[in-house]
């Protein structure tokens, strides 16, 4: 626009812009950005999202940018993470020492990058089409609007979604991975697992072919054995039969006899002894039991030898067919080590021949493989996408991307200016005191006069925006405040009268206040003169009465304090006489008790003596028939050989000879040897059973004085306990303090009384 035309405030102000445009070029580069004039980017400053410090920074902008920070920083951790995995996991089993140095390679790079792309996002400048309108309009007015920031800002954010798709396609499959890993790991195992089954089904069909070749010779061996076992097995079930047949034919018979037999000596010995009222000694009854025993005894012999004859040559049948089976057990094992042996030789040919075991490794191709497979599987089938493993993941990186999107699209204004460089370089002019020139941007010297930044942004943009309408506005603002200060001026004039007419008010007020205070306190005064003069003639009359009224309460008090220690007195003589009743009770019964435990300890000591006496009564008679007994059992043993000897005799056709003959007297003699054995024997027992039963009631007795001085010990110590606390108590009572036992009124009272 040519200078002519323009207007008075821009003709004004012209110079001081084009002053400040070129102190700008030396803070601007080539390209309009900031020079190096600026302060230079820390990095902290970098990594808080704060390139140019505490700058313009409002509270507002602060907390935008903490919220960026924080999406950026879990962008930036997952996708690092998620790739610093799949490093991990890429690494090939020899190398593993690997893996952990590339997995934080991995997640350290991806994190890099996604922290630098999303920062530089936030930290971006978005255009603002107001001034690019206003500097097209400075420019001439016809030139068509400066949309190039614009494009290359939506370029660069276009690039950005590009970049998340990518993430969403790839990332989001990894994180699934990762997630799904023990479900992919047992799919893997039951694919090996497979494997090793099918192998093993191979192996073992190509044994059985093989060993179907030799098992049918095994087979007809083990079949004609197992028949011939069969076979002994029937006839030596049908021997047994027979054996248990006979025996049964036959035992009837023997069981009568030996009843009888028992029954008859039984009698022999009621006979000898005398039991049951009969009378003892070696009689006629005794004598005919006695011949009725032995020729029942001969009749059993007989018949169980007749018996033993017959079962023997089935015993020996019996003990034939069990050695006879015994061997076709053992060639029946025999063949059956043959067959396996023969089986774990084919069976080694056989895997050795087999080429080496290859199982389907997790490669990163199968955990895919394997991921493809559990999404197509008839489970997850008719899920919603969002709703699967995959799903979430994209679902949460994409919230957090497009979070950092709406961040950066509806950032407020605090934000725009705070990224703004032009903004920023011009701040830094303004605190420098390089744009005085300008209206509306004095005092940055100040601190109480200096523009914050939201007031220095607001007045820049208005600047910026139309410097002829700022100065006006700010021309406007300037009257507004002269007539503000000016109004405040008569405000305060006012305000000034009106105190010091309250003043003048309030000083008459005090004067009439105190006037008031001097006859108020004059009144007083007389009053209190006349108050005394009446409290000194009352005060004559009344002390005498009082004192009366004081003596005869000292005394009552004198009284009941007396009264009350008699009492206490008695109860406490009564208190001790009771205790004294009872201790001495309690002690009665302790001796006594104490009398009784020694009792049963004497009476104890004397059972368990004749406890001792007793059994070695019981000790030595035992011995004395211990002693007699072998007598007595040789002497049956040798009657019993006479007995047999006699009836072989009698089996040989020695008949004549049965009673009479040398055997027979010795069978006598031996007989009539065992009857005084057992007569001498017979009081011997006796009193053994009797000193047995007497043992027995002297234990029983000694375990019922053993209770009773345990109950008696208890019953001592329970008395000895309320002694104790009877003697407590009494010595309390005796130690009771004389304050307490016998209170009574204090010297001065009695002396004032």
């Amino acid at each position: 626009m040519h200078a002519s035309g323009q207007s008075p405030p821009s003709r004004r102000f012209a110079r001081p812009r084009n002053a400040l445009q070129q102190r700008q070029g030396a803070y601007d580069g080539p390209s309009g950005h900031a020079g190096t004039a600026g302060p230079a980017l820390r990095l902290s400053d970098y990594l808080r999202l704060q390139p140019y410090g505490r700058a313009l920074l409002t509270p507002a902008a602060a907390a935008w940018i903490g919220s960026a920070r924080m999406v950026i920083l879990l962008m930036a951790s997952l996708e690092g993470f998620v790739w610093g995995a799949v490093g991990f996991s890429l690494v090939p089993e020899a190398t593993a020492w690997l893996a952990p140095a590339i997995g934080l390679f991995l997640f350290a790079l991806m994190f890099s990058v996604i922290w630098i792309l999303d920062a530089s996002l936030i930290m971006s400048e978005k255009p603002r089409l107001r001034r690019q309108g206003r500097q097209g309009a400075e420019q001439g007015g016809t030139k068509p609007r400066n949309a190039g920031p614009w494009l290359r800002w939506l370029f660069g954010l276009l690039v950005r979604i590009a970049i998340v798709a990518v993430s969403l396609y790839v990332t989001a499959p990894f994180i699934e991975k990762l997630i799904r890993a023990d479900d992919i790991a047992a799919g893997h195992q039951t694919q090996v697992e497979r494997y090793f089954d099918e192998r093993e089904r191979v192996l073992n069909a190509q044994i059985e072919e093989r060993a179907a070749q030799h098992d049918a010779g095994y087979r007809a061996r083990i079949q004609g054995i197992e028949q011939q076992v069969r076979d002994v097995k029937k006839e030596l079930a049908a021997e047994r039969k027979r054996r248990d047949q006979l025996s049964a034919d036959e035992r009837p018979e023997i069981e009568v006899l030996a009843q009888d037999l028992a029954e008859a000596r039984k009698r022999v010995g009621d006979e000898l002894l005398g039991r049951e009222g009969r009378p003892q000694g070696y009689g006629p009854e005794a004598r005919r039991w006695e011949a009725q025993a032995q020729a029942l005894e001969d009749t059993l012999t007989a018949k169980r030898r007749e018996h033993a004859e017959r079962l023997a040559p089935i015993e020996a049948r019996i003990g034939e067919l069990r050695q006879r089976l015994e061997a076709l057990n053992a060639s029946i094992v025999e063949v059956r080590e043959q067959e396996r042996a023969l089986l774990e030789r084919i069976a080694d040919e056989v895997e050795a021949e087999q080429p080496p075991a290859s199982p389907p490794k997790l490669t990163f191709a199968a955990q895919s493989k394997a991921l493809n497979a559990l999404r197509e599987s008839p489970a997850e089938q008719g899920v919603p996408h969002f709703e699967t493993v995959e799903g979430f993941a994209q679902a949460a990186l994409g919230i957090l991307f497009f979070a950092l999107i709406a961040l950066k699209l509806f950032e407020p204004a605090a934000v725009q200016t705070y990224y703004s460089e032009t903004a920023q370089v011009q701040y830094r002019n303004y605190l420098n005191g390089d744009l005085a020139d300008i209206p509306g941007f004095g005092h940055p010297q100040d601190a109480k006069r200096r523009l914050s930044p939201a007031e220095f942004a607001r007045r820049w943009e208005q600047w910026e925006r139309d410097p002829a309408a700022f100065v006006a506005n700010h021309r406007d603002e300037l009257e507004a405040q002269a007539d503000l200060a000016r109004l405040n001026a008569d405000h305060t004039h006012e305000r000034e009268l009106l105190s010091r007419r309250r003043e003048g008010i309030d000083h008459q007020l005090a004067l009439e206040h105190r006037q008031r205070e001097a006859e108020l306190k004059a009144r007083e005064h007389e009053l209190a003169l006349r108050l005394q003069q009446m409290e000194a003639r009352l005060g004559d009359e009344t002390d005498l009465q009082r004192e009366r009224d004081r003596l005869q309460l000292e005394r009552e008090r004198q009284d009941q304090s007396l009264a009350q220690a008699e009492t206490e007195r008695k109860q406490r003589d009564q208190q001790r006489d009771d205790l004294r009743q009872r201790l001495e009770h309690h002690r009665a019964q302790l001796a006594q008790a104490r009398e009784q435990q020694l009792r049963l300890a004497r009476t104890l000591a004397d059972n368990q003596q004749a406890i001792g006496t007793a059994r070695e009564a019981a000790a030595s008679i035992k011995a004395k028939v211990t002693a007699k007994q072998p007598t007595l059992e040789a002497a049956r043993v040798e009657l019993a050989a006479v007995a047999q000897q006699r009836a072989a005799q009698g089996s040989q056709g020695g008949g004549s000879q049965g009673h009479f003959g040398p055997l027979a007297a010795r069978a006598r003699a031996l007989r009539r040897t065992i009857k005084r054995l057992e007569r001498a024997l017979g009081p011997d027992q006796k009193a053994l059973d009797e000193q047995h039963g007497r043992l027995i009631v002297l234990e029983a007795e000694a375990e019922q004085l053993q209770q009773a001085i345990e109950d008696s010990r208890a019953t001592v110590l329970e008395l000895r306990r309320r002694c104790d606390d009877e003697r407590a108590a009494l010595d309390a009572l005796l130690l009771m303090p004389a304050s307490q036992r016998d209170p009574s009124p204090p010297a001065s009272t009695i002396t004032s009384a």
